[in-house]
Order: structure tokens, then sequence, then C-alpha cells
């Protein structure tokens, strides 16, 4: 589930997570069926010629031939890199999810690394989803900043703990919002934007997303909220965990889907 400035991704490099590894996992969550959260993809590609696929990035079906994910995940992929999305899986890496193949993919062209501002994509695929199975549904927006201290869930097939390894089966962890008054007070002024939300147990820590978790929902009343983007280490006391704000970028999601065709 993430930078600040340059300088700071430097500093802390060796404990953020998001930007600077993308292989983000749920931290003293629980395991849940995907039926839980039909909307979840794995996003799948090869890291080398030599390699396996494997889950990079989640994502959320945002309708029958689309995905949204952290622009993150897509930044620095090859162009021909073939990406396949996984629907309907309990687990990161095997074969009980249904494959599509990825047509096409891009990012808001004012997308920035270090700063992960407008931090979202969209996956287009080759051939439109089932929505006939039960594990497979598209998710609708939340149109509103959730209010602090609502419960929020996110859900990923992440690292439990820092510096550990990732998650096999998928979890999900509750996690409270954070105001951004709050968020910005932590992570300094003007790291946390408008296309920003911030959630997590800032006083005791212990539960968030974390690496391998990036791309993937933070959901109220089964609506989409955000997705996995930045923070400081994963479950640390004082610092949650920010989400890019999904409804404040609707508009360019839609945009893009139209110009495409798939809206």
């Amino acid at each position: 589930m993430c930078v600040l400035r340059l300088i700071l991704l430097l500093v802390l490099a060796s404990f953020s997570y998001g930007l600077s590894d993308l292989e983000p996992r749920i931290v003293n969550g629980t395991t849940v069926d995907i039926a839980r959260h039909p909307y979840m993809v794995s996003l799948r590609y090869r890291r080398n010629a030599e390699s396996s696929y494997m889950h990079e990035c989640a994502g959320i079906i945002y309708n029958e031939w689309s995905i949204v994910t952290a622009a993150q995940c897509l930044h620095n992929l090859q162009e021909g890199t073939k990406i396949l999305a996984v629907v309907g899986a309990n687990t990161r890496n095997a074969s009980d999810g249904i494959v599509y193949p990825v047509a096409n993919w891009t990012y808001h062209s004012d997308f920035d690394y270090y700063t992960a501002d407008y931090d979202i994509g969209v996956v287009l695929l080759d051939t439109a989803l089932n929505f006939t199975r039960s594990n497979v549904k598209a998710i609708g927006l939340r149109a509103e900043r959730p209010a602090t201290g609502r419960l929020a869930t996110v859900a990923g097939w992440g690292y439990r703990e820092e510096g550990s390894q990732n998650s096999y089966y998928l979890e999900q962890v509750q996690v409270p919002i954070v105001s951004m008054e709050q968020c910005t007070n932590i992570y300094g002024v003007g790291e946390v934007t408008d296309r920003m939300v911030c959630a997590g147990d800032v006083t005791n820590g212990g539960k968030d997303a974390c690496q391998g978790d990036t791309g993937g929902p933070l959901v109220i009343d089964d609506q989409l909220v955000g997705l996995v983007s930045w923070g400081r280490g994963c479950g640390r006391v004082g610092y949650p965990t920010v989400y890019t704000f999904v409804t404040s970028l609707k508009s360019w999601i839609d945009e893009t889907l139209a110009a495409a065709g798939a809206l």
C-alpha cells in the first residue's frame, strides 16, 4: 500500500511502500473469501522473460471492460508488457481465479511519481467480464469524503507486516478514516492533496495495508473510497496510509473510458 517528496523518499526508502516497492499485504488482518470483495483483481505480469506471471498490484473492477488501479502500478511498465487481470481469485499467484488478458492501459497525465499525486490508472480488457458469476462484480464509488473516524475496510494480498512476506490468501482489515488536517500535520504541508484520503490507527498502529496491497480498495458500505497509494512503513504508530480518493478523479476515469469506447 508510497512516497513523499523525492528527498523524503530517499530518506524513507528502506521502510516505505507503494512507489518504492510495488509489492504491498494487509497487516494484522483476517483471511476473507473473494466473494466479500468480488470487485478485486490481481494484476500480474512477468518481471523478465524467464519469470512466471506474478501478482504485482491489485485493481478494482469499474465496469465490464475496465479496472482502476494506482498509476504507480503502470508507470514503469515497458510498452508491450503483457498484463493478466485475474478476477474471482482467493490466492495470490495460484490458478483459482479467471484470467482476462489486458488490451491496453493508461494513467493520469498529471501523475507524479515522487509526490504520488493523481495516482490513478485504468486497465482495459480484451474481453468483457462475466458478471453472472457471484464473485465477479463492479463496485460503485462513494460520492462524498468519509467522516473522520469512520471505519473503512482495506483488502489485499500484500505483506502481513513490514519487511515480511506476501500473503498467499486474500486478507482484510478495518482502519479508521484520518482527517486531512491530521494527515497533513503528520506528512507535511503540500504532501496530502485533495486527490488523497488517509486512514489508519494513528494512536495504536498495528493494522494497515502494506507492500503488495498497492492499487487495492478502501471501502465503506460496499462503496469504493480509495486505492492504496503510499505511507510510511506498515502499521506504524503515528503514520496512516494515504489512499487515492477515487471520486475526486472520476471525471478523468469516465473521460478516458469514453474515449476508448469502454464506458
